[in-house]
């Protein structure tokens, strides 16, 4: 009998949650496709015992993974690595799974930002990495349940310049679990017009204690000097970004509806241990000194942040 292709999901929060869900629903009886579960605490335990619960707007559907686990060493090998867990923990992933990565695997983050393909590439090589982003609004509703109320869901990946057969045979794979993916030869662009919008909404939200709507209005030029310094970075990396990029995003940010707020901003609130003040403002800067290109916004709000917040960050 022929070897199945194994794909494992790392970080059940509500992306990999929800897309390891719905991949584990459809590929449960597959004679082809087996999904694997790595996850820790309360939410594997009840992924153990009653299977994966997602809840979509009018739909529920439970996945039971071929095998759900804490330890990588279970795993042992596997041909894709969907990696959704906080960018402060990825450090500790890569570690853990490096004795499954073989030739052949292919690694998809789905994290915010871009430092964590640039990590990944450092370790496994850019040949086994894809780029990724995902555009949903989801949660662990509970342990063994996510919820994504609005329904709507959206996964890019691939590499710049070309989709190969693999790539979209993955994409083949994750529609007919009712994922809505799509390989793109464009994925730079795609990741980080996706960043600059997150990044620069994360540090102004966080900033003025405000929501979407509130930075928007009150606070529109530092809005407007945040997108230019993230988008230059962009460019100056070589990323393919529009000329009317700062003006695109501006109106993507004040499509958003006005209470909004950003999941760094509520961790700041929350004063929460971890945050992604790095991710979103520390990566920007430290770029900025190594492309030579200024960031008087960003070192702004990250050196007022760090204070704040007591973040191990170190931007300057």
């Amino acid at each position: 009998m022929k070897n199945k292709k194994r794909i494992t999901i790392v970080g059940l929060g509500g992306v990999g949650g929800f897309y390891g869900g719905l991949l584990a629903n459809k590929y449960q009886d597959s004679q082809d496709i087996e999904v694997c579960f790595v996850a820790r605490g309360k939410h594997l335990d009840a992924v153990k015992e009653k299977g994966l619960t997602v809840l979509s707007k009018d739909s529920e559907v439970v996945g039971h993974p071929a095998l759900a686990t804490s330890s990588w060493s279970d795993i042992k090998h596997t041909d894709y690595i969907i990696i959704a867990t906080k960018g402060y923990d990825l450090s500790q992933t890569i570690a853990d799974m490096k004795g499954c990565v073989g030739e052949h695997t292919v690694i998809i983050p789905l994290l915010n930002g871009v430092e964590a393909y640039e990590q990944l590439v450092a370790v496994f090589g850019e040949a086994r990495v894809w780029q990724g982003c995902t555009y949903m609004v989801s949660r662990l509703k509970e342990a063994g349940v996510i919820d994504n109320p609005s329904g709507r869901q959206r996964i890019l990946f691939g590499r710049d310049r070309e989709v190969t057969q693999e790539m979209s045979d993955f994409e083949t794979v994750l529609k007919e679990a009712n994922v809505n993916a799509e390989a793109t030869s464009e994925i730079s662009r795609e990741v980080w017009e996706k960043y600059i919008l997150v990044s620069a909404s994360a540090m102004a939200t966080a900033y003025y204690n405000s929501t979407f709507g509130g930075v928007m209005e009150h606070h529109p030029e530092e809005m407007k000097q945040l997108l230019v310094e993230a988008s230059a970075i962009g460019k100056k990396k070589g990323v393919a970004l529009s000329a009317d990029i700062v003006s695109v995003i501006t109106e993507r940010l004040k499509a958003i509806p006005y209470e909004s707020t950003t999941s760094m901003h509520s961790d700041f609130t929350a004063l929460k241990e971890h945050n992604e003040l790095g991710i979103m403002g520390g990566y920007m800067v430290r770029q900025g000194v190594l492309l030579g290109l200024e960031t008087p916004m960003y070192k702004q709000m990250c050196n007022h942040l760090v204070v704040y917040s007591g973040s191990k960050y170190k931007g300057n």
